[in-house]
């Protein structure tokens, strides 16, 4: 396979492959590691390659990198537009017993959690063209208040306060999760004293 034609599927698939999607591609193992020696691709760990002169998707990446991970807590604030401040590191929930060894780049926090907690409220949303699985607005309101000791105590009155203002809340969800997540007593009290 002629390098242009691996450059083009790379830049139709936002610069991200792995070894199976390659080799069903027609890649062999042999054609990836001269690929890799000629720097027209790198390894970004074991399995998951980028184009060295790309400007991947980094949500794509992290989403090839970490396959269950749903993005949560500060990642998906940012992404539902409920905190100005943007995340270090991305921060995905996964299943308590997933397991992942993650490369340096790009940043990544993982959280681990219990089925309940992990498969409630899941969405998928379109960001960048790439679809990913985020919390949708309430289970990560729900997140913050749970968590809110372990986070800024601006950031989890910023996300309150844009999720009150937002005309796509649902309160009714609101209140059921917050009672699956038992942290429905704190979010009387946020809403008291908010509102």
């Amino acid at each position: 396979m002629n390098n242009s034609l691996i450059k083009n599927i790379f830049q139709e698939n936002h610069g991200v492959l792995t070894t199976k999607e390659l080799k069903d591609l027609g890649v062999s193992h042999y054609e990836i590691r001269q690929l890799l020696e000629k720097n027209i691709i790198d390894k970004v760990k074991r399995g998951v390659y980028v184009l060295s002169d790309s400007s991947e998707e980094e949500y794509l990446l992290v989403t090839k990198l970490v396959s269950t991970g749903i993005f949560c807590l500060q990642s998906a604030a940012f992404l539902h537009n409920y905190t100005t401040s943007i995340p270090l590191r991305h921060h995905l929930a996964i299943y308590t017993k997933d397991r992942y060894h993650l490369p340096e780049y790009p940043p990544i926090k993982l959280f681990y959690w219990q089925k309940s907690q992990y498969e409630l409220g899941v969405q998928e949303m379109m960001h960048n063209d790439v679809k990913i699985k985020i919390y949708d607005r309430e289970k990560t309101v729900c997140d913050f208040l749970k968590f809110r000791n372990k986070l800024e105590l601006s950031m989890v009155k910023e996300v309150l306060h844009s999720y009150l203002r937002d005309p796509k809340r649902n309160i009714v969800r609101l209140k059921n999760y917050s009672r699956e997540l038992k942290v429905s007593s704190i979010l009387d009290h946020y809403l008291e004293v908010l509102v």
